[in-house]
């Protein structure tokens, strides 16, 4: 792989795990969400200039796979509402070839091949390891897998799955760009009956008052930034750019590097936002949660070349 394809992945797999850390940083994960997609929604609107005519079954797949995004952030908001990010996001991300394996063997009758087995056990290991404490309590994780912050990352990890297969398809009729755009606008249409809801409409209106503790304020911010608190319209902004530049950059590399490295390199953000989480927001698990998160690493990328 050209190293100008490393550095841009690279970036990309930083870009989107600080994104995830916005979102979890955030007081209301989904109103965040919700605000964080308006911007993106806002800022693309020169690019209807650019669709032309889409035949209908184009539209209709932009349109689903734009109601599971809408249901893929709502899992995730509530995942990152009961659980932390170095648990969350790995689990959330490293499931979702899990479930793409399995749909292929229960639904096309693909059988994974030796080395492709060896990436699944890897996985699993990763996600087991990401509940452990510690070396010494090792029955933790399978009480862990019963509390609401890993069900909803696992159902996270179906619906990846589930919109992936559809935008295989999808961008059969729209370039790449359009595409994200089209379905992350759906997605945020799907989004917005919730200020019909008076609770929701508060919480929509709250998140983007300043705040001056540090639970909401940017993982890079300066101790002087958080003491003064840091307006979430801020990170909003900067969690909608930082999620269309890592696509960007991703579809950069892609024209650079084949997809089957493309793919794994990527999904490094795992361990990035395994680090974030333990080093910038004190989160309880360490290096072995890092470790465990490599492991799921290595094992998507295992799938993805030799499986």
């Amino acid at each position: 792989m050209p190293a100008t394809s490393l550095a841009l992945l690279l970036i990309a797999a930083v870009l989107h795990a600080v994104a995830n850390a916005l979102i979890k940083q955030a007081r209301d994960k989904l109103a965040f969400t919700w605000w964080m997609l308006g911007v993106s929604s806002v800022l693309g609107l020169p690019i209807w200039l650019l669709i032309g005519n889409a035949e209908p079954v184009g539209w209709l797949i932009v349109t689903i796979s734009g109601l599971v995004e809408a249901i893929y952030f709502t899992a995730l908001a509530r995942a990152y509402s009961h659980g932390d990010l170095s648990q969350v996001y790995p689990i959330a991300r490293g499931s979702a070839p899990l479930f793409i394996a399995l749909w292929a063997t229960v639904f096309l009758g693909e059988r994974p091949s030796v080395i492709g087995l060896l990436g699944v056990f890897s996985i699993v290991a990763g996600l087991y390891l990401i509940n452990l404490p510690s070396l010494a309590d090792w029955k933790r994780p399978l009480l862990g897998f019963r509390g609401p912050a890993v069900r909803w990352a696992l159902l996270t990890g179906v619906l990846i799955s589930i919109y992936s297969a559809v935008d295989k398809v999808g961008v059969r009729y729209f370039v790449p760009l359009t595409y994200l755009y089209l379905i992350l606008f759906v997605g945020w249409i799907a989004l917005a009956p919730q200020w019909l809801i008076a609770d929701r409409r508060a919480a929509l209106i709250a998140e983007l008052k300043p705040d001056a503790g540090t639970l909401s304020t940017p993982v890079w911010a300066s101790d002087r930034t958080r003491s003064i608190g840091a307006h979430r319209v801020v990170s909003i902004v900067a969690c909608g750019l930082f999620g269309v530049a890592a696509y960007m950059l991703v579809l950069t590399a892609l024209r650079l590097s084949p997809v089957s490295y493309v793919g794994p390199v990527r999904e490094v953000s795992v361990v990035i936002g395994a680090w974030i989480g333990v080093r910038f927001m004190a989160e309880q698990g360490g290096a072995l949660r890092v470790i465990a998160s490599a492991l799921v690493a290595l094992g998507i990328a295992i799938i993805a070349i030799g499986g």
